[in-house]
């Protein structure tokens, strides 16, 4: 049976365990990774990041204290730039010392898919690639799905 914990709870027993080498899965929360995660759906599996590269998600702690999942968009020599799939807006300056674990996998549609796959290395490059116009893609494809929506009901208002 699932039990769900707080991040703040679990942190130390996860760093615990990242720090000494070993691996850990969570459930994700939050929509800013969609459509890659889902929350409260998708698990991933997450372990030290050695070696940070653009288009690592990275699990990370904020100053304010908030536990994070996002990708890296650049590494620089200070730390990193991150940014969550389903936002536009960058968080630079995340600094190695933030970095808490890389995620190594994740569940798409019940199944897991490596984060060394083709496939998934084809999904992160578009993702970055059309992040400057993500916010113009999102309220298209918003407002399409309104007016489909309505052509559904007007569909079914006819007898």
């Amino acid at each position: 049976m699932d039990r769900i914990i707080s991040m703040a709870d679990l942190s130390p027993l996860l760093e615990e365990v990242i720090c000494s080498g070993g691996q850990a899965e969570l459930t994700a929360t939050g929509r800013s990774m969609r459509p890659m995660l889902w929350d409260g759906k998708s698990k991933v599996r997450l372990a030290p990041a050695e070696c940070l590269r653009r288009g690592d998600v990275l699990l990370y702690r904020r100053p304010s204290g908030a536990y994070v999942l996002h990708r890296i968009t650049a590494v620089t020599q200070t730390g990193c730039t991150c940014c969550g799939d389903a936002q536009c807006i960058l968080e630079r300056g995340v600094g190695r010392d933030c970095v808490i674990a890389k995620m190594l996998a994740f569940t798409w549609r019940g199944r897991w898919v490596d984060c060394t796959s083709p496939v998934y290395g084809l999904y992160w490059r578009f993702w970055l690639a059309v992040r400057p116009v993500r916010r113009l893609v999102s309220g298209v494809y918003r407002r399409l799905r309104r007016i489909v929506g309505r052509r559904k009901d007007r569909v079914s208002d006819l007898p």
